[in-house]
């Protein structure tokens, strides 16, 4: 009975030593990846707010909302932010028109760099920087149950450009009043379709791109609800009116999938890591297995989180010294890739974000095979690695036949003397008999 429960202590102890270094892993790991990729951060105006309009186009807003990305972590000079506004005019409908970016200077405020200035200083004279609206005397509304879908849609990454972002957040300014409908924009998009004095006809032209647009989005994408810091305190939205209906409303887009490295990689399992004079070599070459999913980097690393090598594609060839590395440590890999949707195109999936991180990372025990050993007992150090320096196989196969020799030969040497002595007469004293002659 007490040898059981040694035997499960012990189990017990080894998985809670497990646990405790993946832990130290992500916390050392987290930071390095981290400090790396930037976040994207996107404010979308709801413009059809008649009922606050005054609130809208106070500069309050501004610094409300400048206030809002210093309280919650936003990082001037690495983070991109992007301001679009979104109405839809009944009269004349237009999904290219729905959603629209801001712009300071005539510049599109998407993607954007705040490198130290703040949102209130690219708009002096708010709200000049808005983009226009075409009414001619019809109605037009907020079509909210397409608002966050289109908001993200409206800042797509371009090809030519590196605009990628480790999480994206999504600050929605909005009285939250839809259409009709509770966020079902089949639904909303037929009542705004036949409200007087909207053109039916055009409605009913877009509608099917429209719809699969959406359903293009939902497949990929999701909005979590986040809370943000506000007084130390946090809450799920920040009211700009005084009655708290016309407020900041926080999202954080997020892939609906969640990859791992052998879900999406044809790479190898375990890891072929190669013990070769002087340390081990890893050699990699794999590949997306899926369109969407672009690699960007591999890194490995070791358990404490120090860097051992990178790559900026699948191929990776990486000699780690064995000062480094030993026989029964971990190293991880940890993958990176970007996911090319086609309608937002801005996202990177790596370990730094924690909603990945376990599918993005491989941890794997530093091994040698018996076939790569002395006898299948011994590990070939390399104070005695004489020759073939990248085939271990080859040097251990030369020792095991030096030592089959040298056993060969003492067997052979102990056979001979023992033969020697079994066949050699040698008589005793009392057996001798001396007579005198004549």
């Amino acid at each position: 009975m007490q040898g059981m429960t040694k035997i499960c202590n012990s189990k017990i102890g080894k998985t809670l030593n497990k646990i405790m270094l993946s832990c130290v892993f992500l916390l050392i790991s987290f930071p390095l990846f981290a400090t790396e990729l930037p976040n994207h951060y996107i404010i979308a105006f709801d413009r059809s707010v008649e009922g606050r309009r005054t609130y809208y186009e106070s500069s309050e807003i501004l610094k409300t909302l400048d206030r809002t990305l210093s309280d919650n972590y936003f990082n001037y000079s690495q983070d991109y932010i992007s301001i679009v506004g979104y109405t839809m005019e009944y009269g004349y409908p237009s999904i290219d028109r729905y959603v629209r970016p801001y712009s300071c200077n005539d510049v599109p405020i998407v993607w954007y760099k705040l490198e130290g200035n703040n949102i209130s200083e690219l708009f002096p004279n708010w709200p000049i920087g808005q983009p226009t609206l075409d009414y001619h005397n019809s109605p037009y509304g907020s079509m909210q149950s397409l608002a966050k879908p289109y908001s993200v849609i409206a800042t797509r990454s371009q090809k030519n450009t590196e605009s990628l972002a480790n999480r994206t957040f999504l600050y929605v300014i909005t009285d939250e009043v839809v259409n009709g409908t509770d966020d079902n924009y089949r639904q909303e998009w037929k009542n705004a379709s036949t409200c007087k004095g909207a053109n039916n006809s055009i409605f009913d032209n877009i509608s099917d791109e429209v719809f699969d647009t959406l359903q293009k989005f939902n497949e990929e994408f999701k909005f979590l609800q986040i809370q943000l810091n506000r007084d130390n305190s946090m809450v799920g939205n920040i009211p700009i009116s005084a009655d708290g209906v016309y407020k900041i409303v926080p999202y954080e887009v997020v892939s609906v999938d969640r990859p791992s490295v052998y879900a999406i990689t044809d790479m190898p399992s375990p890891l072929p890591l190669q013990r070769v004079k002087g340390g081990f070599l890893l050699k990699i070459d794999t590949h997306s297995l899926l369109e969407k999913y672009i690699i960007k980097d591999i890194s490995i690393l070791t358990s404490d989180g120090q860097l051992l090598g990178t790559s900026d594609s699948g191929k990776l060839e990486l000699f780690i010294p064995s000062e480094k590395v030993n026989v029964g440590d971990i190293i991880s890999l940890s993958l990176t890739v970007i996911l090319k949707d086609g309608l937002y195109d801005g996202v990177i999936i790596s370990p730094a974000n924690t909603r990945y991180h376990d599918g993005m990372v491989v941890n794997q025990v530093v091994k040698i095979q018996n076939e790569a050993k002395i006898l299948g007992i011994m590990p070939l150090s390399d104070s005695f690695w004489w020759w073939f320096p990248n085939d271990i196989f080859s040097a251990v196969m030369i020792w095991d036949l030096l030592i089959l020799l040298i056993l060969i030969f003492i067997v052979g040497y102990i056979f001979y003397r023992c033969f020697v002595i079994i066949n050699t007469y040698s008589p005793a004293n009392d057996k001798i008999k001396i007579n005198k002659t004549q």
